[in-house]
């Protein structure tokens, strides 16, 4: 294929064909107007489109909507990474990932060759298949782990101006080599963290959960700080266990990188908070 604005929907075809669902972006983020009150996630149970990466799909003519509806240029292809079986580490060299991934590789040998995507801003995905288990958020500077969110895919522009695009032969159908067991990952979570289908199903907390795991760079302790408050009225109101809001959100920063220490002061903070009276009634 070419690269061609005109390509872009192909290309979104072509994945979800492959069997990969995917969703319009707009540089890096969603194109989908959020249809909920902004800070009150639902996954996509109110069976509108309006949910980030939750909206992605497999259904060719949804993608031709989708992109008929967002024919910019600036207009991308999100690729989820766990609804896709995939877990993706992201190098990015501006941040120290060489380095990073150098001192890895040192300590653990060489990581299994597997389907590689140029980033356009210098950077790396390297792109296995998904364990079913809790990955780390990062793997050290410059080093994340995809895992619950979503990476751009070729051939989408990066902010550098230069376009993503596979490694090697420039297909992306390769099988992805399983995971790196070296690079961690909980075979069964900790008990002090349960994964969240060990939590008694509660619709609000799992809508603060996904609020946390949407978090970007810059945003997740704000994100979480809001969540625990929200959390808290929810205990208060005597709709969710004390317990099973704080494992469940120490279990979402974790996920997007926050070490135990820095989450649990965030969670302390919005302890002293003052709260609303009656805000989750």
């Amino acid at each position: 294929m070419g690269t061609t604005s005109g390509s872009i929907v192909a290309h979104a075809l072509a994945y979800a064909h492959h069997g990969w669902k995917v969703f319009p972006l707009a540089g890096k983020t969603p194109a989908i107007p959020r249809v909920h009150e902004a800070g009150h996630p639902c996954r996509g149970e109110c069976g509108q489109h309006g949910h980030g990466y939750h909206d992605a799909t497999t259904d060719a003519a949804q993608v031709l909507k989708w992109w008929s509806r967002y024919p910019t240029a600036g207009i991308g292809i999100g690729l989820p990474c766990a609804p896709n079986g995939l877990a993706v580490i992201d190098v990015d060299p501006r941040n120290g990932g060489q380095e990073t991934l150098y001192r890895l590789e040192r300590e653990h040998g060489p990581l299994p060759g597997t389907l590689m995507q140029i980033t356009g801003g210098d950077g790396l995905h390297l792109v296995y298949a998904h364990p079913e288990r809790d990955l780390p958020g990062k793997l050290g500077p410059g080093v994340d782990v995809k895992a619950n969110g979503y990476i751009v895919a070729a051939p989408s522009v990066h902010p550098s101006g230069l376009r993503y695009r596979w490694a090697g032969d420039g297909r992306f159908d390769h099988q992805p080599a399983p995971w790196p067991d070296v690079l961690g990952g909980r075979a069964e979570p900790v008990r002090s963290r349960p994964s969240l289908a060990s939590v008694r199903p509660i619709a609000s907390l799992v809508g603060l959960v996904a609020f946390v795991l949407e978090a970007r760079e810059g945003e997740r302790n704000s994100r979480l700080f809001w969540a625990a408050c929200r959390g808290l009225e929810l205990v208060r109101a005597g709709k969710a266990d004390g317990a099973a809001v704080y494992a469940s959100l120490m279990d979402a920063a974790a996920r997007i990188g926050l070490s135990d220490i820095e989450a649990s002061r965030t969670l302390r903070s919005a302890e002293r908070a003052p709260h609303r009276t009656g805000a989750a009634a």
